[in-house]
């Protein structure tokens, strides 16, 4: 989804603890949102009348694929909202309508305005109108590493302000609005966390009581992983940066919970002895310099730590460290360019 850009990148390892042979993960990989996804669940969970995927006299493993058939369709239906891209999404319609009225899907309402709630909450460090600026640059690995010149990106960032998107709600109908003609919508900092939310949601509903959701570094954990402890955790690896090897440097046991990094090691180029990553600054429009190498918060919800990783990783530690301690149940770890790990009070006990 670039598309949906996708600001918040995290290399992770996952396994569970204790599984009995008669429970059997499935995986299902994708491509969505610009990036490689993979959604696991049980088997087991779909041999209880309480799944409504039970079928009787049809094998465990069907239903938990059919299952997951169903939740990649759900990553393609909010793909096909959500994309800045695809013409004909919700998003483009907003991008393209030269500030006319949009009338939107009640999604694409909702997360719109959770991206101005953060934007708010931020005071501008988060905005999702940065659209303007995200399209002067390209990070992906076949970059021709062209750094946008100072003119293109004050012009751009001239159409950078929250305040001036407009959300409206008449008789159940949804709109958005554009003030600013120019401005463009990006909601790659917190689409796929809201993504996220709504796939644990439909696995809930659909009698799916563990499992683990990846959107190419979003990792939302549901319930517990299957096993003969009642408290078997799945394990979180988080990546060192810039390690080759896929080295962890931390390992996090979570259980029902929400993972989300914001780092630099992944999409970025070097030029001229500096490198350019993805997380911009919205007074510059170039690349955050700081001494920090990533940000990651675990939280209950995924979106809200979609929105708190950029938030945290832009404020830096003294100030994103203040703003997380203000909110209840939500933690962050950074670690900065001289591999220092610092997390915030109640942050889960990893092992290192």
């Amino acid at each position: 989804m670039r598309g949906l850009l996708l600001a918040f990148v995290l290399c992770l390892t996952l396994c569970g603890c204790g599984a009995p042979s008669a429970t059997e993960a499935h995986r299902k990989v994708g491509f969505y949102f610009d990036t490689v996804i993979t959604l696991t669940a049980y088997d087991r969970d779909f041999t209880s009348e309480n799944s409504s995927f039970f079928t009787r006299n049809k094998d465990a493993s069907d239903n938990c694929e059919a299952f997951l058939d169903e939740c990649f369709a759900l990553c393609m239906r909010y793909e096909n909202l959500f994309s800045s891209t695809k013409e004909g999404s919700d998003i483009w319609n907003i991008n393209h309508a030269n500030g006319e009225v949009v009338t939107v899907d009640p999604a694409t309402y909702d997360l719109v305005e959770k991206a101005l709630y953060y934007a708010d909450l931020s005071q501008g460090i988060f905005d999702p109108t940065i659209g303007t600026v995200t399209e002067l640059w390209n990070f992906h690995a076949d970059s021709d590493k062209t750094v946008p010149d100072e003119e293109s990106l004050k012009k751009a960032l001239s159409h950078v302000d929250y305040k001036k998107v407009e959300l409206r709600k008449d008789s159940g109908e949804c709109s958005v609005r554009l003030l600013d003609s120019a401005a463009r919508l990006d909601l790659g900092g917190i689409a796929k966390g809201y993504i996220a939310d709504r796939l644990k949601e439909l696995y809930l509903e659909k009698g799916a009581n563990s499992g683990i959701i990846n959107l190419g570094g979003n990792v939302l954990l549901v319930g517990k992983k299957p096993g003969s402890d009642s408290t078997s955790s799945f394990n979180v690896a988080i990546q060192k940066p810039f390690a080759d090897d896929g080295e962890a440097m931390l390992t996090l046991p979570l259980t029902d919970k929400s993972l989300v990094t914001s780092g630099i090691y992944d999409r970025f180029f070097e030029k001229d002895g500096r490198i350019y990553h993805h997380i911009l600054d919205v007074e510059t429009g170039l690349p955050i310099e700081n001494n920090i190498y990533s940000a990651t918060i675990v939280s209950d919800s995924s979106v809200d730590g979609d929105a708190l990783s950029t938030i945290c990783f832009s404020l830096g530690i003294e100030k994103g460290m203040e703003l997380i301690e203000s909110i209840p149940d939500i933690h962050v770890l950074y670690i900065t360019d001289d591999y220092e790990i610092v997390s915030s009070a109640g942050f889960p006990k990893s092992t290192y």
